[in-house]
């Protein structure tokens, strides 16, 4: 065993990231149930069709285990808009979606769920967002590899033009929660 999962599902949830990142398409085995919607969809979280489509997998257990990583993102889309003056409920959120045993694998941010939390609640104050549309995903046993587009991000390279990023994230998921998450992010750099 590997930080909990066996080396064989790390390696095959990295292989996952590395074949969705690519955009590289194969229709073999898990890859060939891989959402494709490659569009941006600033108001996903409300468009149930685009969710529908995101989730859809042959197999039933890989498409209930998208769905969840969906709606807990969707759920967090929700929570950072501002209604009537009042944000939503990160905590509402976090409870419901993330199991209390989380372990967070990525050290750009805070330990167990409590600290995800108020990583969430410290991005809201910022003013940043916490979810970005998600345009790919991936499942196999309890792993999902998610892809979201970020938002266009100023180009070093060439000032005055920007270009696009995604953050991908791999999710493990334990009966209706989500236990461990995994990104590629650095120290200070999530």
């Amino acid at each position: 065993m590997f930080n909990g999962w066996s080396r064989r599902g790390g390696a095959t949830a990295l292989l996952l990231v590395c074949f969705v990142a690519s955009g590289i398409a194969h229709a073999s085995g898990a890859a060939a149930d891989a959402a494709q919607v490659p569009v941006e969809h600033a108001d996903w979280a409300k468009d149930q069709g685009y969710i529908d489509q995101l989730a859809h997998d042959s197999n039933p257990q890989y498409a209930a285990n998208k769905r969840l990583v969906l709606d807990f993102e969707a759920a967090l889309e929700k929570a950072q808009t501002v209604r009537d003056g009042e944000p939503g409920n990160f905590d509402e959120v976090v409870k419901r979606y993330v199991s209390p045993n989380y372990v967070q694998h990525d050290p750009s941010y805070p330990a167990g769920r409590d600290g995800l939390l108020g990583f969430f609640k410290m991005i809201q104050q910022r003013g940043e967002r916490v979810s970005h549309p998600p345009e790919r995903l991936v499942a196999e046993g309890d792993m999902v590899v998610l892809i979201m587009r970020r938002p266009p991000l100023p180009d070093p390279d060439h000032p005055g033009a920007h270009y696009t990023a995604y953050r991908i994230s791999a999710w493990r998921v334990c009966g209706q929660q989500l236990c461990d998450h995994w990104s590629a992010g650095t120290k200070g750099n999530p």
